[in-house]
């Protein structure tokens, strides 16, 4: 797939997971969904915002929110006063996502030398749930790809993984032992990955918050662009 298609893709699976019409990604009014799938959240994908939730949530968001730019609502007094309701309703906000697809495959990464490599599929990953301290690149339930970095054959010294929850789109994790940062392996297992995954026909995303700059710029080195972002609801 193009670029196009990847987030086209992107806005197809939401609206399967939302149960409504892609096109609700890009109307020019912000779009509210009544559903008892989810109690709250709210994503842009740099348009208009689409609200989905508890019908209590909804209703209040719709009058709040119904003429506010998607930027607005996710941001500031607006952001504060969202989380304010949502606690007078037993939730909290939850913690901001942003999504990266992998748009720019064409983008090299160097292969740093004096590691070996090894790639693991849903045959074999279960060699690697050993790892718990890795959870950053597994979550150990829904894990069908990954690929370690070795030091010496034996030292795990980084590894990155994708799971499956989203059907057709895989999401990437990625984890460094401290000893082993700034050495580009993290770029390369997360650039490796993703070609893999796109192999399989499926599409590639990364998720990080705008504050871990760190995570940010490794996306955006690996071919990695944002393409939506957002925030759930969570138990307080």
């Amino acid at each position: 797939m193009d670029r196009h298609e990847k987030v086209r893709a992107a806005k197809k699976q939401h609206a399967e997971i939302w149960k409504c019409d892609a096109s609700a990604f890009d109307s020019d009014e912000n779009v509210f969904i009544e559903t008892g799938d989810t109690f709250f959240e709210i994503i842009t994908f740099g348009h208009n915002a689409v609200i989905r939730g508890d019908a209590a949530i909804v209703d209040w968001c719709r009058e709040k929110f119904k003429k506010t730019f998607a930027r607005d609502i996710m941001d500031g007094d607006n952001l504060f006063g969202l989380d304010n309701k949502l606690r007078s309703m037993g939730k909290k906000l939850g913690g901001e996502h942003i999504r990266y697809l992998h748009l720019f495959p064409e983008r090299t990464v160097e292969k740093p030398a004096g590691f070996t490599y090894k790639f693991y599929d849903c045959d074999t990953i279960g060699e690697v749930q050993q790892y718990r301290e890795f959870d950053n690149a597994l979550n150990f339930e829904r894990d069908v790809l990954a690929i370690a970095a070795y030091d010496g054959g034996a030292v795990l010294a980084a590894m990155a993984g994708a799971d499956d929850y989203m059907d057709s789109m895989w999401q990437i994790g990625i984890d460094t032992s401290p000893e082993y940062r700034q050495r580009g392996l993290g770029a390369y297992l997360v650039k490796e990955i993703a070609l893999m995954i796109e192999k399989r026909g499926k599409v590639a995303y990364y998720n990080t918050w705008s504050p871990n700059l760190a995570s940010t710029k490794l996306a955006l080195s690996t071919g990695f662009y944002p393409t939506w972002m957002g925030y759930p609801s969570q138990d307080l």
